[in-house]
């Protein structure tokens, strides 16, 4: 049983590098497992159990309303508003149309809850603007595909709510977790472009012309209504007067009424973005009864218990799990997406992070941020394949080349907090 169940590990993730949708593959695997374990009506029963378990899950409402709202966000042009506001007041730093970068994928991140949304929609307005000002290549599309990765971390944040699931943990305590180390990266991201352009002045490009006050005060009054959407929902989590689910329902409100008073959303930017919030829904629920059939399947072979208990008897100390954790996530990351990497390793890697006394909010965040740094790794790295279709004349090696230090950042940044784990907690506990 033991022998099937890794075998079917094998397969799967075969399939998904053969370009198999990984939703596709988890469900095919998990059928084929459980009717071969048992028989074809007990898989069909698994079947209906998943989807009734996983479809009626009151906090599953949450990802399509929590998508809608970056959609429409996107549609009201608050992501050109960031990145003018960042670079009227960030400008005068060397890089400084870096860091505005950084601060506006910070921003958007906050209210779109997706790292490739992020990438791609802050990527085709800023990439332009440094190339105009003739920043080096590397350090611009390297900028972008790494603080893209932003969204996923500065709530609200779709996978904050995959792992949740997963892991019956608060998402409401995940979101406020992430806030402060969403914010500290961002410093660092900002720090490592100050240290590149003072190290190599040409990456830098020429010195951007500051507006007049009056002119940078006026960009940051278009920008308040998202922060202040940010704000209130971030606020409103952390006194407990709603739940995250009912939180993706007011921001959704809440920028139809911003859209509406401001006259940037049309009949049909709005259709648009129902119908992209619809389609992306659907493949993250297949991904997930997908998953559930798939470890539902593994744990009958006996494969996730033996696995587990074969790392529990090498009695690994907290930090040794911790960086073969690390090595574990960098070496997937080079395969598989983001889902895809927490599909696969969670059911696993969570009960031993539990049984070594690791806060599980703590190791959501930890997994969030070590799964982030997958996705600007070669050769798949989705971030950097985002930005090549916003800049399809750069070669893919010099956008890898560009996130080389912000991975470094990153790995860096994993090290303090494994070290401080209050950096994640201090604000839940």
């Amino acid at each position: 049983m033991i022998t099937l169940g890794a075998l079917a590990f094998v397969i799967l993730i075969t399939l998904i590098l053969v370009g198999v949708p990984i939703g596709l593959s988890l469900m095919v695997v998990g059928i084929a497992g459980l009717a071969l374990v048992g028989n074809l009506s007990t898989a069909m029963t698994q079947i209906t159990l998943a989807l009734w378990s996983e479809g009626t899950k009151f906090v599953l409402i949450a990802i399509p309303f929590y998508i809608l709202m970056g959609n429409l966000i996107y549609h009201t042009g608050i992501a050109r508003n960031l990145f003018r506001a960042a670079s009227y007041w960030l400008g005068w730093l060397p890089g400084g149309l870096g860091v505005a970068a950084v601060f506006a994928c910070a921003g958007f991140g906050a209210v779109s809850g997706s790292s490739t949304a992020t990438a791609r929609t802050m990527g085709a307005i800023i990439i332009p603007e440094m190339r105009r000002y003739g920043y080096g290549l590397p350090l611009s599309t390297g900028v972008m595909s790494s603080s893209g990765t932003l969204g996923i971390l500065i709530p609200p944040s779709i996978i904050m709510i995959f792992y949740g699931l997963m892991t019956e943990t608060s998402i409401g305590d995940l979101f406020i977790a992430g806030v402060i180390p969403g914010l500290m990266i961002s410093v660092l991201f900002s720090a490592i472009i100050v240290a590149i352009v003072i190290a190599n002045p040409a990456q830098g490009g020429h010195a951007v012309d500051l507006p007049p006050m009056g002119d940078r005060l006026r960009a940051l009054v278009h920008v308040v209504p998202v922060l202040a959407l940010f704000g209130f929902l971030l606020g409103g989590l952390y006194v407990g007067a709603f739940t995250p689910t009912e939180g993706s329902i007011i921001g959704v409100i809440a920028v139809l009424v911003m859209g509406g008073a401001q006259r940037s959303l049309s009949l049909r930017a709005i259709r648009d973005a129902l119908s992209d919030a619809a389609l992306l829904t659907t493949m993250l629920f297949v991904i997930i009864v997908g998953g559930t059939l798939f470890t539902r399947f593994l744990v009958q072979t006996g494969f996730i218990g033996a696995l587990t208990g074969m790392i529990l008897d090498m009695e690994l100390g907290y930090w040794s799990f911790i960086l073969a954790i690390t090595v574990l996530y960098l070496i997937l990351g080079c395969v598989l997406d983001l889902f895809g990497m927490l599909i696969l390793t969670v059911p696993i890697l969570f009960p031993i992070a539990i049984s070594l006394g690791i806060d599980p909010v703590w190791f959501g965040i930890y997994i969030i941020i070590v799964a982030e740094i997958g996705l600007v790794t070669p050769p798949l790295g989705v971030n950097v394949y985002v930005i090549k279709t916003v800049a399809p004349d750069v070669p893919l090696g010099k956008i890898f080349l560009g996130c080389l230090p912000f991975v470094a950042g990153m790995l860096v940044f994993v090290a303090a907090m494994a070290a401080f784990p209050q950096i994640a907690l201090v604000l839940v506990h």
